[in-house]
């Protein structure tokens, strides 16, 4: 049985990672895994849990942890494993790619850091260290034109839009979370990872007991990932608030549920801007970190905005609240925008679906799984 080692450090990536595991089952997977690659059958040398962190300054708590991490995973790497899959995380990924190439392992780079919004330095290495770039970007071969000679690249599309589906009505996540019928639902996700939570979700609950006060007919809801869900319960523990914790226990997918049932979500700026983008209903995204974090990547990013869906978009299709703008006060008033202005709500609902139409089409996990196949076979020689 041939070995795939994978390497993921955010949740979106275990998502990715775990339906290509469920593609291709042949393989034997071991790796750097998330919670639902390794119900998909992955062997564990490190949890993803331990690494994940957004930011230069936050990641300094959890460096002795990574640095752990890579070693192990490196040890994995001397035992011989026939493929290396990294998915994104280019802190750890790219170094990683060097150590497999210096051991003559195969590599696949499956969904490339973004270099065309900062780290274009970045791009010798990754045609250096990479045999088989997936790319979910159309534009990416333009960026990577002058190294096509060096690597190959293949473009498959999206994976979010075969991942992001939703099973229950609105009546069946009130009756799971026993919130009244009449209750409008109101979205709050601050993220999967530790830090994240500990910065947005204080601020976000401030902001719902503004909002509560003009609109007494909301009902808070947050879905939570295992790592963090008593972190979520200890933080509401703090506040009086009608609000709710919705789980993996619970139900499949719980922030899926949350961002189609919600009247309106503030969501922490990454993937989970793209998916609620996808689902269509109106939110604005939120993004704090260390001032010393900001102050380095402002100086490295290349474009205009932060979220995913305006970057897509070309222009603000979504409200950015960034660093002194992310306060329960400005979350607050954004949000009410949206909640007493109907013709602003229905134009971001159709500026959302221009989004989703702009990401391709179906089909991109498949695609990803028959190129690592024929490749692994290929360099086999089966």
């Amino acid at each position: 049985m041939k070995k795939i080692f994978i390497s993921v450090g955010e949740i979106s990536g275990d998502n990715y990672a775990s339906q290509l595991i469920k593609l291709l089952p042949q393989y034997r997977w071991t790796g750097i895994t998330g919670p639902k690659m390794r119900q998909a059958g992955c062997e564990t040398v490190q949890r993803l849990e331990d690494i994940s962190v957004v930011g230069i300054m936050e990641a300094i708590p959890k460096y002795l942890q990574i640095r752990k991490s890579f070693k192990k995973a490196v040890e994995e790497l001397e035992k011989g494993v026939d493929l290396l899959v990294v998915v994104d995380f280019p802190g750890f990924n790219l170094k990683l790619l060097e150590e497999a190439k210096k051991r003559g392992i195969k590599t696949v780079y499956f969904i490339a850091p973004q270099v065309w919004a900062w780290g274009k330095g970045r791009i010798p290495k990754i045609a250096k260290n990479t045999d088989i770039l997936i790319s979910i970007w159309p534009f990416e071969k333009d960026v990577y034109r002058d190294y096509l000679d060096q690597f190959r690249l293949e473009f498959v599309g999206h994976p979010l839009l075969d991942i992001v589906k939703t099973t229950k009505t609105e009546s069946e996540i009130k009756a799971i979370l026993s919130i009244p019928e009449e209750k409008k639902l109101f979205g709050f996700l601050p993220g999967s990872r530790e830090s994240e939570v500990k910065t947005l979700l204080p601020l976000m609950l401030k902001a719902g007991e503004i909002l509560i006060k003009e609109k007494p007919e909301l009902h808070f809801v947050i879905p939570a990932t295992p790592n963090v869900e008593k972190l979520i319960k200890d933080e509401i523990s703090k506040h009086k608030l009608p609000v709710s914790v919705l789980t993996e226990e619970q139900i499949k997918n719980p922030s899926y549920e949350v961002m189609k049932h919600s009247v309106f979500s503030v969501i922490a700026s990454g993937t989970a801007t793209l998916e609620a983008s996808i689902i269509g209903n109106p939110f604005i995204l939120v993004y704090k970190v260390s001032p010393i974090t900001f102050f380095i990547g402002r100086m490295l990013v290349s474009i205009d905005y932060l979220g995913l869906p305006n970057i897509i978009a070309g222009r603000e299709v979504i409200k950015e609240l960034l660093q002194k703008d992310c306060s329960p006060e400005k979350i607050a008033s954004e949000s009410l925008k949206y909640l007493k202005n109907p013709q602003l709500y229905e134009k971001t609902k159709k500026e959302l679906q221009g989004v989703k139409s702009a990401l391709g089409e179906k089909g991109a996990l498949k695609k990803t799984a028959q190129i690592i196949k024929d490749y692994l076979e290929s360099v086999s020689g089966k």
